[in-house]
């Protein structure tokens, strides 16, 4: 029979509000960015809806780096 092995984690990463802030507004910047250079910018429903894709792509693929950011930055603070 095999075993499972469950690893756990040594050191648990909090996540902050400053962080999430910071996530959310360059998702939103990054997004309405994107857009503009996918779609011309017009007030219509295809503009907006290629700014929330934009924004949620860049949420999704930015959350670690933003969080790694932080963490070299608490490390280098604490030195």
């Amino acid at each position: 029979m095999i075993g499972f092995v469950r690893s756990r984690m040594t050191e648990e990463v909090p996540v902050r509000r400053t962080d999430l802030l910071i996530l959310m507004i360059v998702s939103i910047v990054g997004g309405v960015l994107l857009a503009s250079l996918i779609v011309t910018p017009t007030l219509s429903t295809q503009f907006i809806s290629t700014i929330f894709l934009g924004m949620v792509l860049l949420a999704f693929f930015l959350f670690i780096p933003v969080m790694g950011i932080r963490l070299f930055l608490d490390d280098w603070n604490d030195e």
